[in-house]
Formats: structure tokens, C-alpha cells, sequence
């Protein structure tokens, strides 16, 4: 086991937020793990996964890497006492009084934490769906102020560390994530076995634990009919093709999540490069596609980000999907410098702001009153758009 080293955080992607710092955010007590987060702040940053400021980031939006891990001497979460889980909590507790500072990151015991706010963090993919819905379960979140790093303790397994990063980014990544692994390994006992690595709740992550991903945004190749080619190619070499919020979730917005699917039998490092390989080809043919369609039909291609870009401006109730289904022909349209008027970022920003729980709040609407979401997001983007033309 190596030493464990202290956690330099600047090494993690700079910051690109705007700049409000969330010092004065809420009340941390390390010792009783517990932090009143004023989830509101949130909403000032970009999340982490939405900067635009990474490599390749015109296809690929993100990059994350997740290592799970499990404490010795404890049942799987599936199986533990809520005495159990308390204990876990509160061991994960005392590696982060030990390894951050409150000015690095955040220990958030979900007892303190609404449906509506775990919702909050879901949205920003800092928090999995099961771990967001998984009511009265004692658990917490370690997060990173800048949202570029989180450990989910007491989601399916015991801890799962993740890093996210603009762009295209898995080499960095997993170096980021091995060093934090180091540093909690040095701590915490974990469920190791020498034939079969570590061992977690669910037999498809045995082994290195490891889940690497990239966000894609494929447009073209949808457009050109090319993109279940490209989706079979990746099936056949054992990669998972996912929606935006992971396993079991729907593409939205012409947003794919490509990940390794075995994680037993493989080094990480081998994991990673087999992804890095891949990841580049499916960004060229993403790029090829989008010339073709200029190439091809560059009066269609403008129609389309036009005939979207207008039905934003416009529209008086929309849904998630329609919303994000629009957003992705806008954004091609930015990429492709038929739409330059309209900034990516504002583009990333409302990605964010349409989700359910990041609408309430920017609307300063009660997650229990009783609203008209498509019209409630309508007139949001409306807002947002009305300075573009």
C-alpha cells in the first residue's frame, strides 16, 4: 500500500464558475458529520460536468471516473443494520476530518437532506439516482466545492469515488481518482480479495471497481443515420452505451454515456486506455458526420438549428424533452457556426436550469407547490434566449 498523499486540489480541472466562493455557504461539523448546505449557492456555479473548457469538449462534453469500494468486517449496504451504515458514515467521516479542509470540500450527512435537494445534486451528477432516492438510509456525500470530485457513501456499495472533468479527460482522471483512493485506502479497511480484487454489491463492478465514461454529444451522426453503426461497434468491444443520468436512464438530447462494461480480469490502467483509444474515433466520426451535413445540405442543417432556436424563443410550455431535443440542435448549430450569436455556456447553463429541482429554485418556486412545469420552463428559456437573435 502506498503512503497516502495529501489531496492537492489544485490539480483538479481550474474552476469556471463565476467565481462566487461557497466559504460562508453553511455550517460544517466534521465530528458529527453534518453540514447545513445552502443548496441555493449551487445554482451560481456551472456544474462540473457543463464548463466547456476541457479537450475536445465540442463532442465530448465530460469525462468521469468512479471507483467502488467496500469496508471489511461490514455486510454489503443491500444487507447492513442501520447501526452498520452509521458506522460506515461515520468512518468515511473521519478520513475527510483527516485528508480536506472545509475549504476543499463539503461531508454532507444526508440525514439533513430533502427529497427535493437529493433531487438537486442527482440533477447535477454528484449524487446517482439510487443513492438520491434512497429515503431514510443512513448515507452522506463528500463533495468538492468545485463539484469536480465526489464520494458517495452508503449508495450501492460502502463508498464510490468519482471525478468528473470537462472534456475529454480519462488519463488525468484516473490518476486524480487513484491518488484519492490511496488516500481513503490508508484508512479504511477495504473488502479485498487477492483472487478477485475488490468486492462490491453487484458482481459487475468485482474486481477493480472501476467505471470510466464519456459524455457524447452525437447529433450528427443521428441525423445521418449513422449513429446505431457506431453504437454496435461500441457493444461488440464490451463498452455500455448509457443515457445522461447512467444505468437505466433515457438519451436525452442526443447525449450518450460510453463506459467499460467488464471490470474483472482488467487492470484500470488497461481500462482506461481501451476507452482512450476508442472515445477519439467515435469524436471523428461525430465531426465527419456534422461535414457531411454541411457538405450535403447546408440549408437543411441551418433550417434545423433555426426552426429549434425559434421554438425556444417562443414556445409557452415545453417539456424536459422537447427542451432538451431543441438544445441539441441549437448547440450543433453553435458548433457547426450557423447559430454564433448564442454562447455555449448559456447553452450548459440551460441544459441545467430545465431539470426539475435546478427550475424550481431558479424560479423561486417551493418543491412542493403545485406548478405547470412546461410552462414554468418555457417562460425560463424564453428569459434566458431573449438577448440572442
Amino acid at each position: 500500500m502506498r503512503p497516502a498523499p495529501r489531496i492537492d486540489f489544485e490539480a483538479f480541472d481550474e474552476y469556471n464558475g463565476n467565481g462566487v466562493a461557497l466559504a460562508n455557504s453553511g455550517r460544517v461539523c466534521w465530528e458529527k458529520t453534518r453540514h447545513l448546505v445552502n443548496f441555493n449557492d449551487l445554482l451560481r456555479r456551472r456544474c462540473a460536468w457543463l464548463r466547456d473548457d476541457g479537450p475536445d469538449s465540442d463532442v465530448a462534453i465530460s469525462s468521469r471516473v468512479r471507483l467502488a469500494r467496500n469496508l471489511s468486517g461490514f455486510p454489503f449496504v443491500g444487507r447492513a443494520t442501520d447501526g452498520d451504515l452509521r458506522s460506515i458514515v461515520e468512518a468515511c467521516s473521519r478520513v475527510a476530518a483527516n485528508r480536506f479542509s472545509t475549504d476543499e470540500a463539503e461531508f454532507i450527512d444526508f440525514a439533513d437532506v430533502s427529497a427535493d435537494d437529493a433531487r438537486f445534486l442527482q440533477e447535477r451528477l454528484v449524487a446517482s439516482r439510487e443513492f438520491a432516492e434512497a429515503g431514510k438510509r443512513p448515507r452522506a456525500l463528500l463533495l468538492a466545492k468545485r463539484e469536480n470530485f465526489c464520494a458517495m457513501v452508503n449508495e450501492e456499495d460502502h463508498l464510490r469515488l468519482q471525478a468528473t472533468a470537462s472534456g475529454f479527460a480519462l488519463r488525468d482522471l484516473w490518476k486524480q481518482v487513484d491518488e484519492l483512493d490511496d488516500a481513503f485506502e490508508a484508512e479504511l479497511d477495504y473488502a479485498f480479495d487477492e483472487k478477485l480484487g475488490y468486492l462490491t454489491a453487484c458482481p459487475s463492478n468485482v474486481g477493480t471497481g472501476i467505471r470510466a465514461s464519456v459524455m457524447l454529444h452525437l447529433p450528427a451522426l443521428i441525423e445521418t443515420n449513422e449513429v446505431e453503426k457506431v453504437l454496435r461497434g461500441l457493444q461488440k468491444m464490451n463498452l455500455a452505451v448509457r443515457g445522461i443520468y447512467g444505468e437505466w436512464s433515457r438519451v436525452l438530447g442526443e447525449f450518450f454515456q460510453v463506459s467499460n462494461q467488464a471490470t474483472l480480469g482488467e487492470s484500470e490502467e488497461g481500462i482506461i486506455e481501451q476507452l482512450s483509444e476508442v472515445i477519439p474515433c467515435v469524436i471523428n466520426y461525430e465531426r465527419q458526420a456534422r461535414q457531411t451535413m454541411l457538405e450535403k445540405d447546408r440549408d437543411g442543417a441551418m433550417d434545423r438549428c433555426c426552426r429549434a432556436f425559434a421554438l425556444l424563443k417562443s414556445a409557452r410550455a415545453i417539456t424536459m424533452e422537447e427542451a432538451m431535443a431543441h438544445l441539441s440542435s441549437v448547440r450543433l448549430g453553435v458548433r457547426l457556426r450557423l447559430l454564433e450569436a448564442v454562447p455555449v455556456s448559456v447553452l450548459d447553463e440551460l441544459t441545467a436550469a430545465i431539470q426539475t429541482s435546478h427550475l424550481r429554485r431558479l424560479t423561486g418556486t417551493k418543491a412542493d407547490a403545485e406548478i405547470d412545469e412546461e410552462v414554468l420552463r418555457a417562460e425560463y428559456v424564453r428569459k434566458k434566449l431573449a438577448a440572442y437573435v
